[in-house]
């Protein structure tokens, strides 16, 4: 018996690879059923928080952006009522009879460089407008139209 049939001999080194190859086969499908280990599940959830975060961050943002917007559309409209009023104004004293000889004419502009003049002195707008009787953006308007009217000069 010492001389094995090299066809026996060849059936069972066949046998013995196909079994590494089944052994082989069980590992790798073991292998794929779970492939993310401890380290990646651990990696993927605190991806999964940053994520999150990061869905939160741009949501607060989104929401700041169209307050800010909506600020921005205030300011705007606010602006141009300002402007209305500043145009409606700047007709009456257009529009306004102006005489030489009467102290109608003197009045408004002895108001307002008064006004001037007391800004120049260092008064506070709030000081300014309690002596004259003009609000406070009503002063710092008269106040940048005498800037213009000198640059302009």
């Amino acid at each position: 018996m010492n001389n094995i049939n090299p066809i026996v001999f060849q059936l069972i080194v066949d046998l013995a690879i196909l079994a590494a190859i089944f052994f082989l086969l069980w590992r790798v499908n073991a292998t794929l059923r779970n492939p993310i280990i401890k380290s990646h599940q651990d990696m993927m959830k605190d991806l999964k928080a940053v994520m999150d975060e990061s869905q939160a961050a741009s949501e607060s943002f989104l929401k700041a952006l169209e307050q800010s917007r909506l600020t921005i559309k205030e300011l705007a409209i606010e602006l141009e009522l300002k402007e209305k009023r500043v145009k409606t104004l700047l007709e009456k004293q257009e529009n306004s009879p102006v005489v030489v000889g009467n102290k109608q004419a003197g009045q408004a502009t002895d108001k307002y460089a008064q006004v001037v003049q007391m800004i120049s002195k260092g008064y506070s707008d709030a000081q300014v407008a309690e002596a004259t009787g003009f609000t406070e953006p009503e002063i710092g308007l008269i106040v940048d139209l005498y800037r213009v009217k000198n640059e302009n000069a």
